[in-house]
């Protein structure tokens, strides 16, 4: 197996990893934390055998071969340069870091120090994700298109999501996994246009936001996201790709009626495309568990000793849509 390290042993990082436990993929050999509590847990869960309040302590004393970088967005860049520095192979959470200039250090050092560097966008390993993109390249939606989104929430738990210097919110944190599938889909992008505000008064980072991307062969994203609700209150949710030949929706944006009796909901998710004449059809997907698939990735190129397919240069486009969003936009 696999001897893996783990900074940062909380949310995120239990769910990564009770997804691919029964896998017997890696051995939890050492874990990082400021808390003590939460090495406790991660003994307890995990069989972790070393815990460690210093990411560096770590480095220099446990015997691991890989490390997943799951801590605060602000913690990332050190926790990568100080990782590849070591010479350990890495899986960093997303957003790669806080800013491109960050992004830039980490590609630098892993190429300098010859390790590779994944980084954590699950839906690229999602069949669900992965149906949308098979719709839009199989053109049958035309072209270009606009795949828009509005969504709200209160905010995360952690106080560090929305601190403006350390999380940034939702227009990083939450639709970077937007920017970056949007990306995977439609190519490199071109400009972002924003408008983010503020509508909660204890966050110091913006807290809502519309944000706009255009890409090169004219399509676009529209995301509009909050943090900014009371606890447990959402807003209405929906998500659509527009086309010149018809309109995909989304799980939870259409008539469930509308996919009755046509899929497995056990088994199966459902889209439902839209064409002219209000032909309609459902487009089907199987379950699985994203985050098992990606993990596992993570695993194969490092048994294997070739390079993730998500790469630092992904993480660094998706961050820098982001410092755009947040600066109210620019040109790429």
């Amino acid at each position: 197996m696999i001897k893996l390290a783990v900074f940062g042993c909380a949310g995120i990082a239990t769910h990564q990893l009770n997804a691919i436990w029964p896998d017997n993929l890696f051995e939890l050999v050492a874990g990082a934390d400021i808390r003590p509590e939460q090495l406790d847990i991660f003994k307890d869960k995990f069989d972790m055998q070393h815990g460690y309040e210093d990411y560096r302590t770590l480095l220099a004393e446990a015997d691991i071969d890989v490390v997943m970088v799951c801590t605060p967005t602000f913690l990332h860049a050190d926790n990568v340069i100080e990782a590849a520095r070591a010479g350990k192979q890495i899986f960093c959470q997303k957003p790669m870091a806080m800013n491109t200039d960050d992004c830039d250090r980490m590609i630098q050092t892993c190429e300098d120090k010859g390790v590779g560097l994944q980084l954590g966008f699950v839906r690229r390993f999602d069949n669900d994700w992965g149906t949308v993109k098979r719709v839009i390249d199989s053109g049958r939606l035309g072209s270009p298109v606009l795949w828009q989104q509005i969504s709200g929430g209160s905010p995360p738990g952690s106080p560090f999501f929305m601190d403006k210097d350390k999380g940034g919110g939702p227009m990083i944190d939450g639709m970077v996994h937007n920017y970056d599938f949007a990306c995977h889909c439609f190519g490199e992008p071109v400009e972002v246009k924003s408008m983010p505000m503020k509508i909660h008064h204890t966050s110091t980072a913006w807290d809502t936001g519309t944000v706009l991307v255009s890409f090169e062969g004219g399509d676009q994203i529209m995301v509009c996201w909050t943090w900014g609700l009371p606890s447990g209150i959402r807003g209405r949710a929906g998500t659509e790709i527009l086309g010149p030949n018809g309109v995909l929706s989304f799980p939870g944006s259409y008539d469930p009626a509308d996919v009755e009796g046509k899929y497995d909901p056990e088994t199966q998710g459902a889209y439902l495309l839209t064409l002219a004449d209000d032909k309609t059809e459902v487009i089907t997907f199987e379950k699985q568990n994203m985050f098992r698939e990606e993990l596992a990735h993570f695993a194969d190129w490092v048994t294997n000793g070739t390079m993730p397919s998500v790469t630092g240069d992904h993480g660094r486009r998706a961050t820098r849509i982001a410092e755009l969003a947040l600066n109210g936009g620019g040109l790429f």
